[in-house]
């Protein structure tokens, strides 16, 4: 594990309650990484299985380091099927929330059955499944990159750490003069026709 990873995994908890707070201006809502009182960098896999139910975390790639996931499906009979997966990664110590997606589309691995009724979930920005491609946009103005009925935005910000924080750093770094931290973000939309059918939003503070 490198020392940006050590770094980044010692100040988790502190960092990640932070994150919530976190504002990106006026372009990018911070409802965006709330999804039914889950949000990214705050909650951890636990707590999400005490609202959906138990899971079994499985790794998303074959490398020591990738995310692991948790996947919820719901079906209803007149609107067919809807999925919610939640990652963690080593940003997260691979229990707090890093990302999560909501989705029509069956995933590659099977998803724990969940009485929620996934396809009435919406961040807290009000971006839901099924919704046109007008209402998306507006309802997150940000430049995305296009390639068909795909988008996607990516972006990496720094924040500046907090008074307790840099007093934190300076113990176990003294010679670090960095006093800020990077955030990155991504966000995946896919649209069939004019509604959406899958969403993932994903973000990262390291140091």
């Amino acid at each position: 594990m490198n020392s940006i990873v050590q770094r980044a995994v010692t100040f988790l908890p502190l960092v990640g309650a932070l994150c919530a707070n976190l504002s990106f201006g006026a372009e990018l809502p911070i409802g965006i990484f709330s999804i039914d009182g889950a949000t990214v960098g705050v909650t951890t896999l636990d707590e999400v299985q005490q609202t959906y139910g138990k899971a079994k975390a499985y790794r998303v790639g074959r490398e020591d380091g990738a995310n692991v996931r948790i996947c919820y499906a719901h079906s209803a009979s007149t609107r067919g099927s809807y999925y919610l997966a939640f990652e963690s990664g080593v940003m997260g110590e691979f229990s707090t929330i890093t990302g999560f997606r909501i989705s029509t589309i069956r995933p590659a691995k099977n998803c724990v059955s969940t009485k929620v009724d996934i396809g009435t979930l919406e961040t807290r920005n009000g971006i839901r499944l099924k919704q046109t491609l007008q209402d998306f946009r507006s309802t997150v103005p940000i430049e995305f990159k296009r390639r068909g009925l795909e988008f996607t935005y990516e972006a990496v910000n720094k924040r500046l750490a907090t008074p307790e924080e840099l007093n934190k750093l300076r113990a176990n770094w003294p010679q670090e003069k960095q006093d800020y931290f990077d955030v990155t973000i991504t966000i995946k939309a896919k649209f069939k026709g004019d509604h959406l059918i899958d969403f993932f939003v994903q973000k990262i503070e390291s140091y």
